[in-house]
């Protein structure tokens, strides 16, 4: 008894700390059977994405939408953005491009897949964006970062414009909301004019 009550504090920061992982592991587990009926509705370009209420879109422009977990510390983020001319070059130089710009490489297992048929569940999205690439996996970012990557690049038949989907966080954090980036894009549609 004397231990317990000479170190208090301690034993009580204790329970605290797994009292609040508790916590946030039923918050997290509860947020895989809510995500279809707690998810709004967010427009981009002619799309309509689908986004669960725990992510907080934090910018937003003509051509990008940004969204964060703000109520965690999660290193994570999700940018869908659209680019209205691929100056005539093939989708996988715009990959290239892109992982260049930001300082990705990709592991050497990662899996580059072309079929749009995995993503989309609506008939009339697989009948456009019939050229799609998406590479998802663990990479290393400006040689140091290892990070969980999940990028989607996308053209629409008749379109000049391309769009980037991509989910970016630690390795550990990729596993908590990569599902939740893949179900967005699933859900995706198009925006009906009245």
């Amino acid at each position: 008894m004397d231990i317990f009550s000479n170190n208090i504090f301690e034993w009580l920061t204790l329970l605290a700390l797994i009292g609040g992982a508790i916590y946030t592991l039923k918050i997290i587990g509860q947020e895989k059977s809510s995500f279809k009926q707690e998810c709004y509705e967010v427009q981009f370009a002619d799309l309509a994405l689908m986004i669960p209420n725990w992510w907080s879109l934090t910018e937003k422009t003509d051509h990008l939408i940004k969204f964060e977990r703000t109520d965690t510390r999660y290193d994570w983020y999700a940018n869908f953005c659209y680019f209205p001319d691929h100056q005539n070059k093939e989708m996988p130089l715009l990959l290239e491009e892109k992982l260049n710009l930001e300082g990705i490489e990709f592991d050497m297992d990662v899996v580059f897949e072309t079929d749009s048929r995995v993503l989309f569940r609506d008939d009339q999205i697989q009948e456009q964006f019939q050229e799609v690439i998406r590479v998802e996996g663990k990479a290393s970012q400006n040689v140091v970062d290892r990070i969980y990557y999940d990028i989607y690049l996308m053209r629409r038949l008749g379109d000049k414009g391309y769009f980037i989907f991509e989910s970016r966080s630690s390795v550990l954090n990729g596993l908590v909301e990569g599902p939740y980036f893949e179900e967005s894009l699933s859900e995706l549609s198009f925006i009906l004019e009245s």
